[in-house]
């Protein structure tokens, strides 16, 4: 009887790209980057020009690296003075250029476009499995 030589599992799911660096990881970080900035507050642009700047999609990680960006994922306005501290009033997010803006960017994105996202990924598995 013939004998059945199997490879890793780790080995096996790095060749498929379903590590956390692969190719499939890859295509949902850049996906949810492309989509997670409509949720996001846009009044100059530069946070979301930062966003995606310093978002390394290989990493499975949308990466906000701004001193307010605790302030504007939780939608709450800081003290004025240094060092600056959270207040319980709530940000008035301005909506002209992004409607959907608000506070927890992910959450959103989630709630609003999960069905999206997994259909995407799903197209991308399949695409890649041909």
């Amino acid at each position: 009887m013939p004998q059945i030589v199997m490879n890793p599992s780790n080995q096996i799911i790095s060749r498929l790209g379903l590590d956390t660096t692969g190719a499939i990881q890859k295509f949902h970080t850049q996906n949810c980057l492309r989509r997670i900035v409509k949720y996001m507050p846009y009044r100059s642009g530069a946070t979301i020009k930062l966003t995606i700047a310093q978002t390394d999609i290989s990493k499975p990680v949308i990466l906000v690296n701004v001193p307010y960006a605790k302030y504007l994922y939780y939608g709450k306005a800081m003290t004025g003075s240094a060092p600056k501290s959270v207040t319980d009033k709530d940000l008035n997010y301005t909506k002209t250029k992004n409607p959907q803006a608000g506070p927890f960017w992910d959450r959103r994105l989630v709630a609003a476009e999960k069905a999206v996202l997994t259909a995407e990924l799903q197209a991308f598995i399949n695409r890649r499995a041909l």
